[in-house]
């Protein structure tokens, strides 16, 4: 068996706010699918990482995962980049969880609070 790939998906109240959030760090939208009057699924990508954003409770999705996503569920995203400063920059104002610091493992890293309350770190190593 060989792994394709593997990409996170937050499930969140509105799309929009989290799409955008990834967007600011220069993740193209690829596909974008409508719930209604709103985006109820986006799928974004940049340099082969991939990242989706869905509704909770969406109308194109079976009852059990609907039920599960409705939960209080957070996820917790790793994003190694090659220039936290440009991270910082593009997202200027969004709301900082961990501010930027050194880890005993050796990387120069930061936690966002991303919109919908998922955690988002970008980490660059030495």
């Amino acid at each position: 068996m060989k792994v394709k790939r593997a990409a996170a998906v937050f499930f969140v109240d509105r799309v929009e706010p989290t799409r955008d959030f990834f967007k600011r760090v220069g993740f193209a939208v690829t596909v974008e699918i409508p719930d209604g009057n709103a985006v109820g699924f986006a799928m974004l990508e940049r340099d082969g990482v991939q990242v989706m954003v869905e509704t909770r409770d969406n109308d194109h999705e079976p009852q059990a995962l609907r039920d599960v996503t409705l939960k209080s569920r957070h996820a917790a995203v790793f994003v190694e980049v090659d220039d936290l400063d440009a991270v910082i920059a593009s997202l200027a104002g969004e709301k900082v969880l961990i501010e930027r610091h050194k880890t005993f493992y050796n990387s120069d890293e930061l936690t966002y609070e991303a919109p919908g309350g998922h955690l988002v770190t970008f980490a660059r190593f030495a």
